[in-house]
């Protein structure tokens, strides 16, 4: 079964450029532009560098087709996961120009040659005994090959802005004096994120600096 995602808008998208952009800033970056590399999020992705630098402007992500009429999602994710799998093997042996050879991947996944072309070209559909050793094969991430680019890239995104935010609460618990934290989920209720801690420990330390004041003219 192909990855079944939630949609991903271009407003997604940017909500999370917005995120890292402001966590960037607060690490002493020139926001979001300094640290996003286009050429690493499409290694991570497997989308072409052009393609994710037009998401990154605003361009809309490509859907799904919602039904499978006359075949249509179906064809759609053979298609994705060619493109994938021609990255991959592309980014393996860059010299040639269709990428690594066919016999060396055959041989290292138990897969036949001609089954492996097929994929590649968009002719056969992967089924999960197909793409999940060519997924380890190369070391991606499982749904890799089969991830639209709208929810491959937000992912990305996401994980890249919780490390961001992390290194801010890091160094706002530095100032404080303090050396870690431990996020816990308490009932059904789930643990806050990075961000939203550094907007508490901001709120508190606004308030700490008006009390200062006030204690100073007391």
């Amino acid at each position: 079964m192909p990855y079944v995602p939630h949609k991903v808008t271009a407003a997604d998208i940017a909500q999370l450029v917005d995120a890292i952009d402001r966590a960037a800033f607060r690490l002493g970056y020139d926001g979001a532009a300094e640290v996003l590399r286009v050429e690493e999020l499409s290694a991570d992705t497997g989308i072409e560098p052009e393609r994710v630098r037009q998401l990154l402007e605003g361009a809309e992500p490509e859907q799904p087709p919602t039904g499978n009429k006359n075949g249509e999602r179906e064809a759609f994710y053979r298609q994705l996961v060619g493109r994938r799998l021609t990255f991959l093997r592309k980014r393996a042996d860059p010299t040639s120009e269709h990428g690594e050879s066919l016999r060396p991947i055959g041989d290292d996944v138990d897969l036949s040659h001609a089954l492996i072309a097929r994929l590649s070209s968009g002719e056969r559909s992967a089924r999960v005994e197909y793409s999940s050793p060519l997924e380890e094969r190369y070391g991606v991430p499982h749904g890799f090959l089969s991830k639209p680019e709208g929810p491959a890239l937000a992912d990305r995104l996401s994980k890249f802005s919780d490390a961001l935010w992390a290194s801010v609460l890091r160094e706002e618990m530095m100032a404080w004096g303090g050396k870690e934290m431990a996020l816990r989920q308490v009932g059904e209720e789930r643990p806050p994120t990075y961000e939203e801690l550094v907007g508490v420990m901001d709120l508190i330390s606004a308030r700490k600096r008006i009390q200062q004041r006030r204690d100073g003219t007391s």
